[in-house]
Protein backbone atom coordinates (compact mmCIF):
# COMPACT_ATOMS: atom_id res chain seq x y z
CA UNK A 1 0.00 0.00 0.00
CA UNK A 2 1.19 3.48 -1.08
CA UNK A 3 0.00 6.82 -0.25
CA UNK A 4 -1.51 8.31 -3.57
CA UNK A 5 0.20 10.68 -5.44
CA UNK A 6 -2.47 13.31 -4.70
CA UNK A 7 -5.70 12.76 -2.70
CA UNK A 8 -9.33 12.88 -4.81
CA UNK A 9 -12.81 13.39 -4.45
CA UNK A 10 -14.94 10.29 -3.17
CA UNK A 11 -18.32 11.70 -3.74
CA UNK A 12 -18.94 8.81 -6.92
CA UNK A 13 -17.41 5.97 -5.50
CA UNK A 14 -19.61 6.60 -2.19
CA UNK A 15 -22.34 6.18 -4.28
CA UNK A 16 -21.29 3.36 -6.19
CA UNK A 17 -20.75 1.46 -3.09
CA UNK A 18 -23.97 1.95 -1.96
CA UNK A 19 -25.97 0.70 -5.59
CA UNK A 20 -23.47 -2.35 -5.09
CA UNK A 21 -24.55 -2.68 -1.28
CA UNK A 22 -28.03 -2.67 -2.09
CA UNK A 23 -28.28 -5.11 -5.56
CA UNK A 24 -25.45 -7.29 -4.13
CA UNK A 25 -25.31 -6.95 -0.35
CA UNK A 26 -22.66 -10.24 -0.64
CA UNK A 27 -20.72 -8.65 -3.13
CA UNK A 28 -20.01 -5.42 -0.96
CA UNK A 29 -16.68 -6.38 0.97
CA UNK A 30 -15.40 -7.40 -2.23
CA UNK A 31 -15.81 -3.87 -3.95
CA UNK A 32 -15.13 -2.52 -1.31
CA UNK A 33 -11.51 -4.23 -1.38
CA UNK A 34 -11.46 -3.69 -5.04
CA UNK A 35 -11.60 0.19 -4.38
CA UNK A 36 -9.32 0.32 -1.71
CA UNK A 37 -6.88 -1.46 -3.76
CA UNK A 38 -7.53 1.55 -6.82
CA UNK A 39 -6.89 4.49 -4.31
CA UNK A 40 -4.05 3.15 -2.52
CA UNK A 41 -2.22 0.36 -5.38
CA UNK A 42 -3.23 1.47 -8.22
CA UNK A 43 -4.15 5.41 -8.04
CA UNK A 44 -6.87 4.82 -10.37
CA UNK A 45 -9.78 8.06 -10.91
CA UNK A 46 -12.31 6.78 -8.32
CA UNK A 47 -14.46 9.47 -10.05
CA UNK A 48 -14.63 8.16 -13.14
CA UNK A 49 -18.30 6.42 -13.53
CA UNK A 50 -17.29 3.62 -15.68
CA UNK A 51 -14.48 2.88 -13.96
CA UNK A 52 -16.61 2.50 -11.07
CA UNK A 53 -18.78 0.19 -13.15
CA UNK A 54 -16.18 -1.50 -14.20
CA UNK A 55 -15.23 -2.96 -11.18
CA UNK A 56 -18.60 -3.89 -10.76
CA UNK A 57 -18.70 -5.69 -14.17
CA UNK A 58 -18.99 -9.49 -12.10
CA UNK A 59 -20.53 -8.86 -8.97
CA UNK A 60 -24.06 -9.19 -10.64
CA UNK A 61 -24.75 -5.05 -10.68
CA UNK A 62 -25.58 -3.70 -13.99
CA UNK A 63 -23.29 -1.61 -14.90
CA UNK A 64 -25.52 1.02 -17.09
CA UNK A 65 -27.28 1.40 -13.25
CA UNK A 66 -23.74 2.51 -11.41
CA UNK A 67 -22.97 4.96 -14.92
CA UNK A 68 -26.86 5.93 -13.97
CA UNK A 69 -26.49 6.99 -10.49
CA UNK A 70 -23.54 8.45 -10.44
CA UNK A 71 -23.91 10.54 -13.67
CA UNK A 72 -26.67 11.98 -11.68
CA UNK A 73 -25.46 11.91 -8.45
CA UNK A 74 -28.78 10.38 -7.37
CA UNK A 75 -27.43 8.64 -3.94
CA UNK A 76 -25.75 12.16 -2.51
CA UNK A 77 -27.98 12.75 0.08
CA UNK A 78 -27.96 9.16 1.18
CA UNK A 79 -23.93 9.78 1.12
CA UNK A 80 -24.26 13.14 3.42
CA UNK A 81 -26.91 11.46 5.52
CA UNK A 82 -24.47 8.86 6.17
CA UNK A 83 -21.72 11.31 7.03
CA UNK A 84 -24.32 13.56 9.32
CA UNK A 85 -24.91 10.21 11.02
CA UNK A 86 -21.11 9.71 11.63
CA UNK A 87 -20.10 13.22 12.50
CA UNK A 88 -23.04 13.32 15.20
CA UNK A 89 -21.16 10.22 16.59
CA UNK A 90 -17.94 12.31 16.79
CA UNK A 91 -15.83 10.90 13.80
CA UNK A 92 -13.97 12.96 11.72
CA UNK A 93 -11.95 10.96 9.53
CA UNK A 94 -11.92 7.59 8.47
CA UNK A 95 -11.67 4.72 9.58
CA UNK A 96 -13.71 5.53 12.45
CA UNK A 97 -15.06 2.87 14.36
CA UNK A 98 -18.47 2.37 16.89
CA UNK A 99 -18.23 -0.30 18.97
CA UNK A 100 -21.37 -1.68 20.13
CA UNK A 101 -23.30 1.53 19.56
CA UNK A 102 -21.21 3.45 22.91
CA UNK A 103 -18.26 4.03 21.74
CA UNK A 104 -16.44 5.83 18.86
CA UNK A 105 -12.64 5.02 17.99
CA UNK A 106 -11.14 7.38 15.77
CA UNK A 107 -8.16 6.74 13.63
CA UNK A 108 -6.07 3.10 12.11
CA UNK A 109 -5.92 0.99 15.63
CA UNK A 110 -4.04 -2.29 15.82
CA UNK A 111 -5.77 -5.59 16.72
CA UNK A 112 -3.96 -5.05 20.58
CA UNK A 113 -5.69 -1.97 20.96
CA UNK A 114 -9.09 -3.52 20.18
CA UNK A 115 -8.46 -6.19 22.38
CA UNK A 116 -8.27 -4.32 25.36
CA UNK A 117 -11.18 -1.87 24.32
CA UNK A 118 -13.72 -4.73 24.17
CA UNK A 119 -12.21 -6.18 27.24
CA UNK A 120 -12.65 -2.96 29.00
CA UNK A 121 -16.03 -2.86 27.73
CA UNK A 122 -17.27 -6.42 28.85
CA UNK A 123 -16.07 -6.18 32.25
CA UNK A 124 -18.10 -2.49 32.72
CA UNK A 125 -21.24 -4.44 31.75
CA UNK A 126 -20.54 -7.22 33.81
CA UNK A 127 -20.52 -5.27 36.69
CA UNK A 128 -23.47 -3.12 35.59
CA UNK A 129 -26.81 -3.59 37.40
CA UNK A 130 -30.01 -5.51 35.42
CA UNK A 131 -32.56 -2.80 34.21
CA UNK A 132 -35.64 -2.52 36.47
Amino acid sequence: MNPPSRFQPTRKAHQAALVVEHVSPKAIETYHDRLSAAIWVEERDIEDPVFLSDLAQDLDVPPDLIERVLMKDELWPAVVSSMERAHAWGATGTPSWVIDNKLMVPGLQDDEFFDRVIEKMSVVTDNEEPSK
